[in-house]
């Protein structure tokens, strides 16, 4: 079963006119082999940049509920997924920004789920993948990931949290194709989430409450993406 991960690449340049800022850079590179044996290779974001490549944005920490930025291009070359990103002056943008060129943020990652890949002398070749977002992070994005695994209390109820911020949203209804796909990407992000980090309580004879509707929203989402 395959799950959202991601993937890292320096940061780039930062260009200023007037009155807009600029991000420029690459969102994963092609032909190395990362710290999980994953290898992107060329070609493995075609087909979802002329899908979906106008939905994707900018985003800051892989998190949907902080935008920084929309793609004013987004490419493949020969070095890997380019991109574009218009930054408007927020101030979550303007700290991102000064973050960068402060040496803090150094790298983007992006939020991609494999759809074709392949193996060779151990290596995961990747050749095909659906693009969700590109983000500014601050640490390598395998680490990041891998963070995200350690079953604390802190982390389940970062998670149950996110959860009902996008229980709320899909309540909300009249959601837009961009909007969608971002809620897609997040369920996709809580779905191998909940896998690897969540642990059922033990039985106890005390009555619990529990949130009908939410449960049965919790279950759809799971059972759909599987």
């Amino acid at each position: 079963m395959e799950k959202l991960i991601y993937k890292t690449a320096p940061v780039g340049e930062l260009m200023d006119t007037d009155d807009k800022r600029y991000v420029k850079g690459y969102g994963s590179v092609f032909g190395n082999i990362d710290s999980d044996g994953d290898m992107l290779m060329p070609g493995a974001y075609a087909k979802t940049i002329k899908e979906n490549g106008y939905r994707v944005k900018y985003l800051y920490q892989h998190d949907m509920s902080k935008p920084i930025g929309k793609m004013t291009e987004l490419y493949e070359d020969q070095k890997g997924l380019g991109f574009v990103a218009e930054v408007p002056e927020t101030r979550l943008g303007k700290d991102v920004i000064e973050l960068m060129k402060a040496g803090v943020i150094t790298e983007n990652s992006v939020g991609i789920l494999p759809i074709q890949k392949g193996y060779s002398d151990n290596i995961r070749e990747i050749t095909e993948v659906k693009l969700y977002e590109i983000s500014a992070v601050t640490m390598a994005a395998n680490d990041q990931a891998k963070i995200t695994n350690v079953k604390s209390q802190n982390n389940q109820e970062e998670l149950f949290k996110r959860y009902d911020n996008l229980c709320k949203l899909i309540r909300k209804g009249d959601i837009s194709d961009e909007l969608g796909y971002a809620i897609e990407g997040e369920i996709q992000k809580l779905k191998s989430l909940f896998i690897a980090s969540f642990t059922l309580p033990e039985e106890t004879t005390e009555p619990k409450e529990e949130k009908s509707d939410d449960t049965q929203i919790l279950n759809y989402l799971i059972h759909k993406l599987k």
